[in-house]
């Protein structure tokens, strides 16, 4: 009763900002795209491609990340594609690697389908090509890598939460650098901060930041004890064996206030084509952590857009 109370609270708490949505992409698979109010299709604002995790909808991926809620502050479209079904089990999925999560081999293009919305958006919209970023969650996270793999100069930066790249870099095609910034919960139990060990085929935390760092040119990595403070609690909605998001954590979890930094920083300021490339550990986080209170949308594009 205390978590579904709390739910409630949060939910209420967290609920987008409001904004006008249209439709963009094809008839049988079509996407939610909020304008912001600055939009007047005068001035070119960015866009943001937001992935939701598995079993998620576009809705749940909001909610953690704050895109909505962060929309009219920061001056974007935002973009709100949702995955297809597996046969096997009903949850929503990207096809993004080898690794996450066609389990079913049921081989959809999502690469293509993201790219092909992505466009139709630029065209029908006044979006600044060279703010065009992908946010995801988990597998969101996965599917945005492959993305930024599949792509050259579409996409200008990533934010992944609790997402990894492809465990062999030779399916990687990209030859664009591309700003990059990994955000992952220490003790994260479903996508692990550290693979070794769990026979997982996907590169941890750590082994993500290295991948980008290695394709993108990058030569000297920072690193900052504590320097961000991203969470405002510490409760999180976490899967349950379906992949549905459940209330974890005690109220007394909900009603504590995160006031002190908990998140080291490993960046790569030198990076090729002037990107960068990052690893935000938030210690003590598991998998879903909610994004509310701390600027984490106005943070994390700061430093996709180099400021």
């Amino acid at each position: 009763m205390k978590n579904a109370l709390v739910l409630g609270l949060i939910l209420t708490f967290a609920s987008p900002s409001l904004a006008e949505t249209v439709s963009v992409g094809p008839q049988e698979r079509p996407a939610m795209l909020k304008l912001p109010k600055q939009y007047d299709g005068k001035k070119k604002l960015p866009l943001i491609l937001m992935l939701h995790g598995r079993a998620n909808q576009p809705e749940t991926a909001d909610t953690l990340l704050g895109l909505s809620r962060s929309q009219n502050a920061n001056g974007y479209l935002l973009l709100m594609p949702k995955g297809t079904t597996r046969p096997s089990d009903g949850q929503t999925f990207w096809n993004a690697t080898p690794e996450c999560c066609d389990t079913d081999s049921t081989g959809v293009d999502d690469s293509q389908y993201l790219q092909d919305l992505v466009r139709e958006t630029i065209a029908k919209y006044n979006v600044d090509e060279n703010r065009v970023y992908i946010y995801g969650h988990s597998n969101g996270g996965f599917m945005a890598y492959r993305l930024a793999c599949d792509t050259n100069g579409l996409f200008k930066g990533v934010v992944s939460l609790a997402g990894s790249t492809f465990g062999d870099a030779e399916l990687c095609k990209t030859e664009t650098p591309i700003t990059i910034l990994q955000v992952h919960g220490s003790d994260d139990s479903i996508v692990p901060f550290e693979t070794e060990g769990t026979g997982k085929a996907y590169p941890g935390a750590f082994g993500t930041l290295d991948f980008w760092a290695k394709r993108n040119g990058c030569q000297t990595l920072v690193e900052k004890s504590k320097s961000q403070d991203l969470l405002l609690i510490k409760w999180e909605l976490l899967p349950d064996e379906n992949g549905k998001l459940k209330p974890s954590g005690s109220l007394s979890d909900f009603l504590t206030p995160g006031l002190a930094n908990e998140t080291d920083t490993f960046t790569y300021n030198d990076c090729e084509g002037g990107t960068r490339t990052a690893l935000w550990r938030i210690r003590g986080a598991d998998h879903a952590p909610i994004m509310i209170g701390r600027d984490y949308v106005g943070k994390t594009l700061r430093f996709i857009e180099g400021k």
